[in-house]
Formats: structure tokens, sequence, C-alpha cells
């Protein structure tokens, strides 16, 4: 006897959908997201078989003749061509699953208020959890998210310390019970099992896991925290992009400057503006001539703001006696030799990093932004699980980040807050 009955079908629980939510979930990117709100995605770029391809500019056309007054009708020398190259990159992709069981769906199906009921945590739930897997693909993709400093334990579970360098509170914030992969270089440590998080402590930057007691006496100094199955998979994000000296997306950086970023150390000490300006002139030296957006962690920015004194400004509220002040700010902006300079806090950012970009060198292509719309599936949103009672819903992604001309951004490193 099957557990839904009349109305209570796959067709009309997609029918639902389609009532309450259109074709799908209005996309509403958090405010904590700031990568995919500065560079949406660019659906339907050139392709080329599997790949993205993006023409790059590495050299100038350099085929000048110098000659002085007088010189009559003088040669000329020969053309040298600008070098132009494909940036070639595949599109990463990110589904996540979701679990409706028959009685929720029954209750569902009764009706749309019930339906709305029923779903709208569900989905805003995945929407949100979705996005920030992939703000933190787009920053860190092929890096990792976080650097070990030591582990409390042989056996499971164990304490995790992170690097103060490596530590961004907004990558490990709600995610007890997830699995992560952890490596040293190139070699998977965990081989017998995921490690799951129980604990997430943001002050004293540790996270305790469970996994596997082989796995977990393995881990050492300097390994590296990656999601589960992202290593290999996934797309390069800003860290990588910013820091690559050698090949990436088929341009090799040690061949042309321009395709290598401007990277200025901080001298193991605090972020400041000077130090902010001083990176932005390196960047001018290589071309920079626009308006940047600087992301800081949020410790970083205290510091910053703590030099720039910006607490000295006032605003007045109306209300007489006992009326209150308004201090502070969301984002500080400046003006450089190159244009204005934006500095933004981001929750994701790690401590020991900034990351000076500049808006229109950045393209995030790809064959689908968030979407609840299985590819191959048409409308189809849930779908009927093969041995268990309930039905699986799903959210995809595809999507990879190309910086079209690395030289005029920059990375801010060895940043040590107070």
């Amino acid at each position: 006897m099957s557990a839904l009955s009349g109305s209570e079908t796959v067709s009309t629980l997609n029918g639902l959908f389609k009532e309450v939510y259109g074709d799908d979930v209005k996309q509403l990117i958090p405010s904590s997201n700031q990568l995919q709100q500065l560079i949406p995605l660019k659906a339907g770029a050139k392709r080329l078989g599997n790949n993205y391809h993006q023409p790059v500019v590495l050299a100038w056309p350099g085929g000048f003749t110098m000659a002085a007054a007088s010189s009559g009708a003088f040669s000329l020398n020969s053309a040298i061509a600008s070098t132009m190259k494909d940036a070639s990159l595949t599109g990463a992709q990110i589904v996540l699953r979701e679990y409706m069981d028959y009685e929720a769906a029954a209750r569902a199906a009764s009706g749309v208020n019930a339906f709305v009921d029923a779903t709208k945590l569900m989905f805003e739930m995945m929407q949100k959890s979705a996005r920030k897997r992939i703000e933190a693909e787009l920053l860190y993709g092929q890096v990792g998210l976080g650097k070990v400093s030591s582990s409390s334990s042989a056996t499971s579970p164990t304490v995790i310390t992170f690097t103060a360098a490596s530590w961004a509170p907004g990558l490990w914030s709600g995610v007890e019970g997830s699995e992560y992969d952890i490596y040293n270089g190139s070699s998977q440590v965990n081989t017998n099992a995921a490690l799951v998080v129980s604990s997430v402590d943001i002050d004293a930057r540790t996270v305790t896991f469970t996994g596997n007691n082989t796995d977990i006496a393995a881990i050492a100094p300097g390994n590296d925290l990656y999601f589960r199955g992202a290593y290999g998979n996934e797309a390069a994000g800003v860290h990588k992009i910013l820091t690559n000296t050698g090949s990436l997306f088929g341009i090799d950086a040690s061949a042309y400057n321009l395709w290598k970023a401007t990277q200025y150390s901080a001298g193991s000490a605090a972020l400041t503006f000077n130090k902010v300006k001083s990176a932005v002139g390196q960047a001018v030296g290589r071309g920079l001539d626009e308006d940047v957006v600087l992301f800081v962690n949020p410790k970083g920015w205290d510091s910053m703001m703590t030099d720039l004194a910006a607490l000295r400004r006032f605003v007045e509220k109306a209300g007489g006696k006992g009326q209150s002040y308004e201090i502070g700010s969301e984002n500080i902006v400046f003006y450089s030799q190159a244009g204005k300079i934006e500095i933004r806090p981001h929750i994701m950012v790690k401590e020991g990093f900034a990351y000076g970009l500049v808006k229109s060198n950045w393209v995030r292509v790809g064959a689908s932004d968030l979407t609840f719309q299985t590819p191959g599936y048409g409308g189809q949103i849930f779908t009927q699980l093969q041995s268990y009672a309930g039905f699986d819903v799903r959210c995809y992604y595809n999507g990879a980040l190309l910086c079209e001309m690395p030289a005029r951004n920059f990375i801010i490193t060895d940043i040590v807050n107070p």
C-alpha cells in the first residue's frame, strides 16, 4: 500500500512548489556572501568542449621606433605583436541534498498553506547553506579551509587548533555534523573515514572532530582541512588565483608577469592604512588604475578602525534629554592614487590575509547559479527515494572564478592582529 494516496503525489508536490515559489526559490544572497554579490555568475560564457575560454592580454604591442627630429624617411623596426591567450577553466559542481519523509509530504500536499509551513524552513536553510559553501569555495577553492597548528589526541575525538593566519570564523560557524578531509600536501591523511565536526570554539580557534583513530593519529601540524571530497574537485578561489606563480587556467605566470597578482607583506604585524596604501602603490606600478574592494578579516577591520580613529564622528539622534549617539562604520572608503579603495570586513576571510579586488577584472562563469531545478529533470523538484519512505530534494551549482588581469589585483599576507 502506498504511503501517499489521492492528491499526495510527486506531481502534486512539484505543482505546489511552482505555485508557492514559482519555477524556483527566489535567489536571495545573504549579505555575508559578498563575493557572490560582487561577482555575479555570467551564464552562457564562451565554451569549447567541456571548458570555458576567456581571452586575456598578457603583453602589450612592442614594435616601437624612436627617431630624432630631422631624421628623414627613417626605417621602422619590426612589429612586436601583443600576446593574447585563452584562459581555460571548467565549472566545478556542488550538490546539496535534503530529505522529506512521506508523513511531512502528505501533510504538505493538503494545500498551499500547509506546503509553505512544511517547506519554507527547509528550502531557506538549504539555500543559505549552499550559498555559504559557494562563498567558501570562491575564496579558498584549491587551497584548503584552515591549517593545523596542533591536534590534542591520537584517538577520536581530537581537538584541532588552527593557525591564527588560517582562521576565519565564518568558515566554521554552524558546521556541527559536517564532514571534512585532511591533507598533507597532496596526500590524504584520513584514508579510512571522513572527519566529522562535533563542536567549534570560535574564540579559541579550535574544532573538535571525531573519526577513525588511525586517521586521527596521523594528523600533524601543517596539514590542511578541506570539505569532504573537495580536494581535486573544486575550482580555483581568490586565494589560489592571487598567490599563483605557476600555471593556472592554461597560462604560466612564470612566463607572463601580468598573469601573476601583486603580493604585499604586512611584515607579521597589524594591518594599517599605510600598508594598504603601499600595497595599492605596488599594484599601481603593475597597471592598477581603477577602484578596489579590499576584503579583510573582522580583526583586521578592527585594527584599521583604530588606525582611522573613525569613532570621532558622532551622529546625533533626536530625543532631547537622554538622547543617544551613533558611532562607527560599516565600511571604510578612502581615495588613493588608483581611485577609490573600499574596505569591507568579511567573516570568511582568514586572519592573516586581505584581498584587493578590481571588480571589472573578475568574472564568474558556469552552467548554473544555485537552483532547485535539477539538470535533466525539467521542473521536477521532488523525487522518490528508492529504498526509503520519503522524497529527495536537491539544489545545484556549477561555476568557476577567473581573474582576467591578476597583476592589477593584490593580496596582503603576513597580517598578525593585536
